[in-house]
């Protein structure tokens, strides 16, 4: 009777605590009385012991509503010195008449009857800000839950892969279907070794879906191909350690579409292209040769010896035979009088880019008032 007890015992047991019952099964036969007593002592301090270890039904309720509090943040992902707004909701307990105290680094900044809600500013890139609330419940229970926040700034930079003349001194800008490269750039702070760009992980995303390829550690650049016109150009990354699924920044630019265009300049027999003077409508030819140049504002760059771009040269209406970007004008026997040259371009891959430009020609002598140069 005793022996069936004992290992009855040991399928329980071994139920609840996964111990082996084999053990005891071995036991059952050619062993003494004294060491099945203390075999039994030995079992019974075991199990005082993994009872002790059971929380109590106080303490499991008080990890529960802990566990499952309904916790928002706004923003999600908090960047650095901003203001940051924490709402939690409780389904276990009635947070309304629960009195809370909440705290930044240690120290309580507010406390009061059924505040739920609580604003802080974040720190700066790099830093960490620790923030806890104590929660005493109607019950008498006392919860405490703990945030962590470690913003990382990001800063996206971006440069289109359009044409701009020499000594352009502004930015190329980005048009229908052009390449376009984004960088992000962390403000890591003082933590540069934990933080830098070369140890996080990035996701890109482009008009807001996750672009999978793109992403990954170390993969602070994506290249993208803007859109057709009248289209979104929208470009966001999100940055965390490597080692931490809790810490993120996240930023996003929109890159602005700009319309290409093409603008004339004169090619001076010794001192070249004059970039520095671009042309209006009107141009005065004082001699008897004069050579223009049209160069095609933010149209994609051209690679290889394949050109991507058509030119498209006329004068008076009338296509020319002449290809390229440049066209010489003579009038060797002095005639006075006006022609007007004109050039459209257009994209032969990039389909919906394309530009054009008119000028007049005035044969004869060189007048201020004849010329107009806008404002570059």
């Amino acid at each position: 009777m005793h022996r069936m007890r004992f290992f009855s015992q040991g399928v329980i047991l071994g139920t609840l605590f996964a111990l082996p019952v084999f053990i005891f099964a071995q036991t059952t036969t050619g062993t003494s009385t004294a060491e099945k007593t203390a075999l039994q002592e030995q079992l019974d301090t075991l199990v005082q012991s993994r009872i002790n270890q059971l929380s109590s039904p106080a303490q499991i309720r008080i990890n529960a509503i802990r566990d499952y509090l309904e916790i928002t943040t706004s923003p999600k992902y908090p960047k650095p010195n901003e203001l940051v707004r924490i709402t939690i909701e409780s389904y276990l307990t009635d947070l309304n008449k629960a009195t809370l105290a909440w705290s930044v680094n240690g120290d309580v900044v507010t406390q009061g009857i059924g505040k739920k809600t609580f604003s802080f500013n974040n720190g700066a890139s790099g830093k960490t800000t620790r923030v806890s609330v104590l929660i005493r419940t109607n019950g008498g229970e006392v919860v405490v839950k703990e945030f962590s926040f470690s913003p990382i700034g990001v800063t996206i930079l971006w440069e289109a892969d359009t044409y701009t003349p020499p000594f352009y001194k502004g930015k190329p800008l980005a048009s229908a279907q052009s390449s376009i490269r984004a960088v992000a750039i962390p403000d890591t702070g003082n933590a540069k070794n934990i933080l830098g760009a070369g140890n996080l992980v990035y996701v890109w995303k482009k008009n807001g879906n996750n672009v999978s390829e793109a992403s990954g550690y170390a993969k602070n650049s994506f290249t993208f191909t803007a859109p057709k016109p009248y289209d979104e150009a929208s470009v966001g990354v999100q940055v965390s350690p490597i080692d931490s699924n809790t810490v993120k920044s996240e930023t996003r630019v929109n890159v602005p579409l700009s319309n290409p265009f093409v603008m004339f300049y004169e090619k001076h027999p010794l001192e070249g292209v004059r970039y520095d003077r671009p042309l209006g409508t009107k141009f005065a030819l004082s001699g008897k040769e004069v050579t223009l140049r049209a160069e095609p504002y933010f149209f994609s760059n051209e690679s290889g010896n394949k050109s991507t771009l058509s030119y498209q040269w006329s004068l008076n209406g009338k296509k020319t035979s002449n290809q390229g970007r440049t066209i010489t004008l003579k009038n060797d026997k002095g005639v006075k009088g006006d022609s007007t040259i004109s050039i459209a371009i257009h994209g032969i891959t990039q389909t919906f880019q394309s530009g054009s430009k008119s000028i007049m020609l005035h044969f004869g002598e060189n007048t201020d008032s004849d010329i107009e140069r806008p404002i570059f």
